[in-house]
This record gives C-alpha cells, sequence and structure tokens, in this order.
C-alpha cells in the first residue's frame, strides 16, 4: 500500500518538472461528505496568484470605514505572503511540509495533501452532513465581499487529501493514478 503511494506521488511530481498539469479526480470532502469532480491546475504557483490579488486590491477603492480597514490588513497579509512566504495571520503557517508542486504532507499526522488551482468544480453527490454555520464578524464579511467583487485567484486554490477514502482516481495528463 504504501509503495503505491510513493508510485503516485512520483508520478504527480514528474507530470510538473516542464510545468503546470491539469489533473482530476472524485473527491469527497470530510466534513459535509459532498462527492465532486474537481480539475486542477496542479503545480501552479500561488505566490503568481498572490502577487495579481495585490494589484487588484491596490487599485479597490473601499466604500466605507470597515472596508478601508479590511483592505489594509489584507494588503498586509499579501505583503507578508509576497515577501515572507506566509503571512503572519495564516494559521496553518508551520503545519505542512513541501514534498513538490502542488504535493504537501502535514507535518504531525504524515497525511499528503494535493494542492492546486481549482478549474472546475462539479457535484456528483449532495452533502450528507449540513454545513456548520458560522458567525463571521463585520470586518470578515467585508473582506469576504472585496475578495469576491475582486474574484481573488488566491480564493480559488483547493487543498485535497490523497487518500483513498476521500479521493479517487487521480488522472494526470489522461493516465489514471490508482490509490489503494
Amino acid at each position: 500500500m504504501a509503495n503505491i503511494k510513493i508510485n503516485a506521488l512520483d508520478i504527480l511530481r514528474e507530470s510538473t518538472t516542464n510545468g503546470c498539469k491539469f489533473i482530476s479526480f472524485i473527491y469527497m470532502t470530510k466534513g459535509t461528505g459532498e462527492t465532486s469532480r474537481y480539475t486542477l491546475n496542479f503545480g501552479i504557483d500561488y505566490k503568481a496568484a498572490c502577487e495579481a490579488d495585490k494589484i487588484a486590491l491596490e487599485a479597490y477603492q473601499p466604500s466605507n470605514d470597515i472596508e478601508t480597514e479590511a483592505k489594509g490588513q489584507m494588503l498586509q497579509s499579501l505583503t507578508e505572503t509576497l515577501t515572507q512566504g506566509v503571512s503572519s495571520s495564516y494559521t496553518q503557517k508551520d503545519t505542512f511540509d513541501n514534498i513538490g508542486k502542488g504535493i504537501r504532507q502535514h507535518k504531525e499526522t504524515g497525511e499528503i495533501y494535493l494542492y492546486g488551482f481549482v478549474q472546475q468544480k462539479e457535484q456528483v453527490a449532495p452533502p450528507t452532513n449540513p454545513k456548520k454555520p458560522v458567525n463571521s464578524r463585520p470586518l470578515t464579511l467585508a473582506k469576504r465581499d472585496i475578495e469576491k467583487a475582486l474574484e481573488f485567484k488566491r480564493n480559488k486554490f483547493g487543498q485535497f487529501i490523497l487518500n483513498p477514502e476521500n479521493i479517487a482516481g487521480v488522472k494526470v495528463c489522461g493516465d489514471l493514478i490508482e490509490l489503494h
């Protein structure tokens, strides 16, 4: 079983040696149990997305004081991400080791995650568990509204656990990678 996962990782690493690749798979989320077919642009540079988002945010004109505060905090976070590699407000700062383009390993659990720009998501089966309600502060809601209005690229990145219980049939360049 471990040998198959190592082979899958080698294939995934090799697929990005000459740039980004599209990969697709069916994934069931841990929380809600929703099952969807995803297509990822795998191996894409997150930093480039942050640079584009920062340019868009700098041009944004806030409509009120809370948006002005939100914009300032968002610019600070993007600047830290671009200059230091990660924002100080990122809650998973020391959680993962990068082991390849678009591949991360959780430091404590050892679980492998795929990470990339979600090009397409098609729901295959609806959620089996209700989504937990979140009561966000007005500043958080203002940040989300700005991100949505500017169509932030970094918000289109997704992370998926490489576990046969959650992910099935990873296709890379048309070749199927089986996970057992």
